[in-house]
């Protein structure tokens, strides 16, 4: 009796505070020169997680599905500070600036994770981003960062170091993103499109923070809820009425 009264406190305890989590960090930095290569994969804290490139051809701000990207025409381009897509205007980055062949990084992951961190370079002043996740039905999610990235995202403060066109940022940290297995990134704007009077180009992704909830919390999280119910079902049992 005690530990079916002690368990689901305590587990419903751990879930008010949230599940405990696995910080996981990918660094896509590369051997100097550039290296073209079909993918890039890094793992950490159980994740493993997969840059390949993409390309598509409608506007950036009318993306709804991933369908709606294509592979196989480009190459990651990996560099000392990080990773971009071959054979674009701008490359190595992640550049839309040729509306036929616009550009973007599929991450993928064997296990889903929270982004809560990255470290962007080669920034220019009128350079965007756009973040979407991948949801289990191909549709798109916007994750709040369609913005020209020297202004922040989501209110979040960006560290700037040598501020000037093609330098990097690092930005410390962000609003934890949801949970996906796939991650895109690409431009909030295409190339060939004014933003502020300006040409949205690209960046490269030098690294990324995260976390995913370790299964053992998990695990107890739903057994504490199983126990919860059983319990609630045996008191709505209906007494006995005897004749």
């Amino acid at each position: 009796m005690f530990a079916r009264l002690v368990l689901p406190v305590l587990v419903l305890a751990a879930a008010a505070h949230g599940p405990a989590q696995a910080v996981v960090s990918f660094d896509f930095s590369g051997p100097s020169g550039t290296t073209n290569v079909a993918s890039v994969t890094r793992s950490d804290g159980g994740v493993t997680v997969t840059a390949t490139a993409l390309n598509y051809t409608v506007a950036p701000g009318g993306l709804t599905s991933f369908s709606e990207f294509t592979s196989g025409t480009r190459l990651i381009q990996q560099t000392a500070p990080g990773i971009g897509v071959t054979g674009g205007a701008s490359a190595p980055q992640i550049d839309t600036n040729q509306p036929a062949a616009r550009e973007a990084i599929l991450l993928s992951a064997d296990t889903a994770f929270n982004i809560t961190g990255f470290r962007l370079s080669v920034i220019d002043v009128n350079d965007t981003m756009a973040l979407f996740g991948v949801n289990a039905d191909d549709s798109l999610t916007l994750l709040g960062y369609n913005d020209r990235i020297q202004t922040g995202f989501a209110g979040q403060a960006l560290s700037f170091t040598n501020l000037g066109a093609n330098n990097g940022t690092t930005i410390l940290s962000v609003a934890p993103t949801g949970r996906y297995d796939r991650f895109v990134f690409t431009t909030a704007v295409g190339g060939d499109v004014l933003f502020g009077g300006d040409l949205g180009q690209g960046y490269r992704i030098d690294s990324l923070t995260g976390f995913v909830p370790e299964p053992g919390a998990w695990a107890m999280l739903i057994m504490g809820f199983g126990l919860v119910g059983a319990s609630a079902r045996r008191r709505r049992r209906p007494a006995m009425v005897l004749a």
